[in-house]
């Protein structure tokens, strides 16, 4: 019994130490690539665009601009709270402290100094100051002009300042794991950062060029290809719509189907569109740019649900 007891103990001993090992790998391996020093492409512009007509008039154009931006495609608040003071995703031991700092001009604000380079890097290529990589998800971001990031940023300097400092990320046991065999989970591994950004959004209009433009945002959640499907990680998350013109997609749908599920809720039978989809976001686009997202859908290949 003796003997017994102590080739148990020998063997628990030595899976803990190949556990203990375990983690230290990954825990370096994470760590070496959320530290990893990205180069990306230096964009600057001017905050806020001159349009020609007085700089009150041109920042009064950009806030308003940006506002609508803000409030029907980048969904900011989602994260960073409704007074863009931050706020904390994830706080688990388990799986870490994920928080969204804050945007504003108050104390404890990432961004008070922040140049128009900064925020190309943080909300285009998921930077820190520094080139680190961050927890923005700037694949859905990539498409936006520098006179579209412009606005957004005079909008939310615009804003109250707000006095929070939620510290920094913190990595636990899971996402030490994940970051170390699947490096796509640092979003900023997913972007290229040597591609050049457009000055100017295409036209305002219900055309596919303009839905392509505004479409990236979908991408994070459904896929490169819009096919969605099981998304990993989340497992509260539903399984996400094809909005490929697949039978297993959008291929029966109408342009006014469409549009009634982004303001309404409700898909083409009736159904209640999850929370999880932040229909009511982009439901307060304009008209012209659900139907220019519509006539793009129609444009891409149809790929059936969750397939790559």
């Amino acid at each position: 019994m003796k003997k017994l007891l102590k080739i148990l103990g020998w063997s628990v001993a030595a899976i803990l130490a190949v556990a203990i090992f375990a983690y230290g790998v990954a825990w370096w391996v994470a760590g070496s690539r959320y530290d990893k020093q990205w180069v990306a492409h230096d964009a600057t512009f001017p905050i806020p665009f001159p349009l020609g007509e007085g700089e009150t008039m041109a920042l009064n154009h950009a806030i308003a601009n940006g506002q609508h931006l803000v409030e029907t495609r980048v969904g900011c608040r989602g994260c960073h709270s409704e007074d863009f003071g931050g706020g904390v995703i994830i706080d688990a031991p388990i799986l870490g402290r994920w928080v969204a700092p804050n945007l504003t001009m108050g104390k404890g604000s990432v961004t008070r100094e922040y140049t128009a380079s900064d925020w190309d890097h943080a909300v285009r290529h998921g930077l820190r100051r520094g080139g680190r990589s961050s927890s923005m998800p700037a694949i859905e971001f990539v498409n936006l002009s520098d006179h579209e990031l412009s606005d957004i940023v005079a909008y939310i300097r615009s804003l109250p300042p707000v006095d929070r400092d939620l510290g920094r990320v913190k990595f636990g046991p899971v996402f030490t794991f994940v970051m170390a065999f699947d490096s796509s989970a640092l979003l900023a591994f997913n972007v290229d950062h040597e591609k050049a950004h457009a000055i100017e959004p295409p036209e305002t209009a219900a055309t596919a060029e303009y839905g392509e433009h505004i479409v990236q945002v979908c991408r994070g959640c459904h896929r490169a290809n819009l096919s969605g499907g099981k998304i990993q990680g989340d497992p509260n998350m539903p399984i996400l719509a094809n909005l490929t013109p697949h039978e297993t997609g959008l291929k029966d749908w109408t342009e006014a189907d469409f549009i009634r599920a982004l303001r309404e809720g409700k898909r083409k039978d009736g159904s209640a569109i999850s929370e999880y989809m932040p229909w009511r976001v982009y439901g307060q686009m304009s008209d012209a740019e659900l139907k220019a997202i519509w006539a793009y859908l129609r444009t891409v290949p149809a790929v059936e649900k969750g397939n790559r």
